[in-house]
């Protein structure tokens, strides 16, 4: 178990609304980095003793991380404003994380940065090691459940929020599968160096997730976003699948959040799972796809599939013209993972005009990567696919 401790105003909604995540194990109000030993409230009140009302945060990091707390908390306050939250006024109310262990020093700084980020103005936040901590009178601790109508200053939106991100991880947490929890972080490269390097499973199906999500298909945007910025990868797919369904009802806000949020969208199967539904279907009903090939000069790879494998609904509409382009313009791309992809796509035109993809084949078939090849001819003949493997130059990882 492990402590960090927040400031975002009042004290008694900044504790319900951290407290509702799961994974928060305790919660416990208090007087934090004051000049007076053991305040009392009505001393830390007068905003003569430099306390800072705050939170101390008990919580287990197997099921949530500091970084993920630290961003949730994030979404409770108004990062500019200085000795104000809500309708709170004074230094007892200004914002601040602070911690304990020096280790977790660098998670608090990330996500810091990343807010900073967002915003012109400096971020009216501290942040350091903790220097004291008093404990609040006992009336103070869990007020909200005590006095379920007494005051806040957090919104309903923002609590609604809180409780239904948790709802949906608690749903996903009783959904796992303790041998999947082994086994899909080698499936999907999770090892230092490999290309899923840092994702973390709960162990749930994708049937599982499915189901999830539907059950939370009306959800905010707030949420999906939050469920994005999760280490956890079946809460980015759970949030991902909502959006498909928000995009069914909504599609331009729909396709402009997935284009603003990519950065969640950072496997194979959640790039799979979302770009052909959200942007291909977008790419379908507009004649501008400039944006596919805007996100194919992107330098995360991540970005190029989502161009690559959203052109997936425009072939099964008969129009194959920005699956060749691409095809061409990674053509020397060295990521396996966009190889694959390329093939991928280009098999799928050729199910509907092998004969287009034979004169594609044709002209690039001694250059491009064997691993696109292979893919692209799957369905041609062992004949067919012998020939063309054999006038292929490329060689793939293995020397292949």
């Amino acid at each position: 178990m492990k402590q960090i401790y927040f400031a975002g105003g009042c004290f008694w909604g900044t504790e319900h609304y951290i407290g509702s995540f799961e994974g928060v194990i305790e919660t416990e109000t208090g007087y934090a980095n004051g000049d007076l030993a053991d305040p009392t409230y009505e001393q830390v009140y007068t905003d003569r003793t430099g306390h800072v009302e705050c939170v101390k945060v008990s919580y287990d990091d197997g099921i949530i991380s500091l970084a993920t707390l630290c961003r949730l908390f994030f979404r409770s306050i108004n990062p500019l404003s200085i000795n104000r939250q809500g309708n709170d006024c004074g230094t007892r109310y200004r914002t601040g994380i602070y911690w304990t262990d020096e280790a977790d020093r660098a998670d608090v700084e990330t996500v810091y940065e990343e807010m900073q980020q967002a915003y012109a103005e400096p971020l009216a936040v501290e942040k350091g090691p903790l220097k004291s901590f008093y404990p609040a009178e006992e009336y103070h601790q869990d007020y909200l459940v005590k006095n379920p109508e007494g005051y806040c200053h957090l919104s309903l939106s923002t609590l609604r929020m809180a409780n239904e991100y948790a709802e949906i991880i608690r749903s996903l947490i009783a959904a796992s599968d303790e041998e999947k929890k082994i086994v899909l972080p080698r499936f999907f490269k999770t090892g230092k160096g490999e290309y899923g390097e840092g994702d973390r499973f709960l162990g749930v199906t994708v049937p599982e997730t499915r189901k999830v999500a539907k059950a939370h298909k009306e959800a905010s945007y707030e949420l999906i976003e939050a469920l994005l910025e999760s280490e956890w990868h079946e809460c980015r797919l759970c949030a991902l699948l909502i959006l498909i369904e928000k995009y069914k009802k909504e599609p331009e806000p729909a396709v402009q959040f997935y284009l603003t949020h990519l950065k969640g969208v950072n496997n194979w199967d959640l790039v799979d799972l979302s770009a052909p539904y959200i942007l291909g279907d977008h790419l379908v009903r507009n004649p501008d796809h400039g944006v596919l090939y805007t996100l194919a000069q992107s330098p995360v790879m991540w970005e190029q599939r989502v161009s690559v494998v959203s052109t997936l609904m425009l072939i099964r509409q008969g129009r194959f013209s920005d699956t060749i382009k691409l095809a061409e313009i990674f053509l020397e791309t060295k990521h396996d993972l966009m190889q694959k992809a390329v093939g991928w796509m280009l098999r799928e035109v050729g199910k509907r005009d092998k004969e287009l993809l034979a004169s594609f084949l044709s002209t690039h078939k001694a250059t491009m990567p064997r691993t696109t090849l292979r893919y692209a001819i799957e369905k041609f003949t062992a004949g067919e696919r012998q020939e063309l493997m054999q006038r292929n130059n490329k060689t793939d990882k293995t020397g292949k």
